[in-house]
């Protein structure tokens, strides 16, 4: 094998490594990483698996959903009910730290969100989102969804685009920096150590002419840069603790959020950020199921919330999924894909704290096919809310 071959077959499966670092962006040219005064990012949460927005703050006293959730599908309201006009929502007992948000103002939920596209396809729906559009037959650039809202609002070319996850998400392709990494609690993950990272650095460096070697040094670079800010000078990267009086959980979505609030103390200047939370799609088992996924979601939040109140930090997060579950539950205990579903802005100034959207309903004439809660909110409308909040901070 030539030297040639050698480096991009070691690059690539070294980058591959690096828990997402291979999704930087190489067909992109790769931005050096400054530092900058920290303004408020846009973070977006993603559940992978279309999340039942209907069983996390559930319309207990509907007689409809009563008849179209089993008895082990519903819970006993422990939580005083959230109020929508003569309707009255109750919070899942595991998002008891979601209700504790929702009360202090620093959250808001959003019933009905979704496509106007009708798939049911996990596949199709995310894309559709990442992308940010309507249709994957109307894409209207090469851009996903955040890579478009950075350029439109103006985006300095002295950052990047961050995922806490172990996949860069479709939503930042575009011309940006974008760097994936789901946990830097002891520094940037470099597979085999510093040894490994200065024979690659070396490789590169004695075949400039390579096509990958400009952007790959960059890469090194920057995750140089990101090393060395999390040094502060120490030899080793010491382990991050919040300043909240809540740790986060050492599981997803904690650990993404928990490398999000070491980049934004850090004050590099990130202004977007992306964190993935799988483990949604559930046609089986749900009760169960929902009460360990959901208090995993709960508990990340309200830890990420009380970090960035205790540092005084400011940030709007939008939290999203694909689609909803179907609104009657199935023989096995669980909910097949559905349509609309429950999105959630939080952040540090959240003007109301009440339900935002509009409620459909769910008689039968009032369920999209008759048989899903129908879409009265596009996802888009939620981000803009989030961005038009982001704003007046």
């Amino acid at each position: 094998m030539d030297r040639r071959t050698f480096i991009t077959s070691t690059s690539m499966s070294f980058l591959g490594a690096l828990s997402g670092v291979s999704d930087f962006a190489l067909a992109q040219t790769p931005l050096k990483i400054k530092a900058a005064t920290q303004n408020g990012p846009l973070i977006i949460l993603f559940l992978r698996g279309g999340a039942d927005g209907l069983g996390i703050l559930s319309p207990l006293d509907d007689v409809n959903f009563q008849a179209a959730r089993s008895p082990q599908m519903r819970f006993d309201p422990t939580i005083s009910p959230v109020f929508k006009g003569k309707m009255n929502w109750y919070w899942h007992p595991s998002a008891a730290p979601l209700s504790q948000l929702m009360d202090a103002k620093r959250l808001v939920p959003w019933h009905a969100v979704g496509l106007t596209n009708e798939t049911r396809s996990h596949f199709e729906a995310q894309e559709i989102m990442e992308r940010g559009v309507d249709s994957l037959q109307m894409i209207p650039d090469a851009y996903g969804m955040i890579s478009r809202v950075a350029a439109q609002n103006g985006m300095k070319n002295n950052t990047f685009l961050y995922a806490g996850s172990n996949n860069l998400p479709r939503a930042m392709q575009g011309n940006f920096s974008a760097l994936a990494v789901r946990d830097l609690q002891n520094g940037v993950p470099f597979p085999g150590g510093v040894d490994n990272l200065k024979i690659l650095e070396e490789l590169v460096l004695r075949d400039k002419n390579h096509p990958a070697a400009s952007s790959i040094q960059t890469t090194l670079e920057n995750l140089n840069k990101i090393q060395e800010i999390l040094l502060q000078g120490e030899k080793k990267v010491k382990p991050y603790e919040s300043a909240g009086s809540s740790p986060y959980p050492n599981n997803d979505p904690g650990v993404g959020l928990r490398s999000v609030a070491r980049l934004i103390q850090a004050n590099i200047g990130l202004q977007y950020a992306w964190v993935d939370h799988g483990g949604w799609d559930m046609h089986e088992g749900e009760p169960q199921r929902l009460n360990n996924v959901l208090g995993q979601l709960s508990q990340g939040l309200f830890a990420f919330d009380q970090d960035m109140q205790a540092q005084n930090k400011k940030y709007t997060m939008v939290v999203m999924t694909e689609f909803g579950r179907r609104f009657r539950s199935n023989q096995s205990n669980g909910t097949d894909h559905g349509h609309g579903g429950l999105a959630m802005i939080l952040g540090s100034q959240i003007p109301k704290a009440q339900m935002m959207g509009s409620w459909p309903g769910l008689n039968e004439a009032d369920l999209d096919r008759s048989v899903d809660l129908a879409v009265t909110t596009p996802y888009q409308d939620v981000i803009n809310q989030a961005l038009q909040w982001g704003r007046m901070i």
